[in-house]
């Protein structure tokens, strides 16, 4: 799997994790806006910073990607979406959703966010990945990323 992912175009791997973020918008509880604050608190629970070199739009898509791919359902659709690039039309309903806020959403698939009284951010990895190395690299990548 992580070789179909790694494959991918920038495009398509945008379009997949949107699609797939998308789908699952209204399971993620509450939205997580991006903020100076979070940044700083993903950094702190993930003991990450950003890279030497700003990532790509494209780059980050992948490595939300690999993430969602530890699930064998969320796999089956990536494989699905890379294999037949066509099927993404049928799926886009032309509404797409920020980068950001997608990999955020992955984000939330295992961490939980939550915001003090005072406005900081505190972060529990609520459901370990299969690799923390992925997590942590998704996290890194998101720090990285310029937008």
């Amino acid at each position: 799997m992580p070789d179909i992912i790694q494959k991918l175009d920038d495009v398509m791997a945008q379009s997949i994790l949107s699609v797939i973020a998308r789908s699952r918008t209204s399971m993620v509880a509450g939205k997580v806006d991006w903020t100076a604050d979070l940044r700083l608190a993903l950094a702190s629970e993930f003991d990450a910073g950003p890279a030497a070199t700003p990532v790509s739009e494209g780059e980050l898509a992948r490595q939300a990607l690999l993430v969602l791919a530890e699930d064998p359902d969320t796999r089956n659709a990536i494989e699905t979406m890379a294999d037949q690039p066509q099927s993404l039309q049928k799926f886009d309903l032309g509404a797409s959703i920020a980068l950001t806020a997608a990999v955020l959403m992955v984000l939330q698939t295992h961490v939980h966010f939550e915001r003090g009284t005072d406005g900081k951010w505190s972060l529990k990895v609520e459901k370990k990945p299969t690799s923390e190395a992925l997590l942590k690299g998704l996290v890194q990548k998101l720090l990285s990323y310029g937008k």
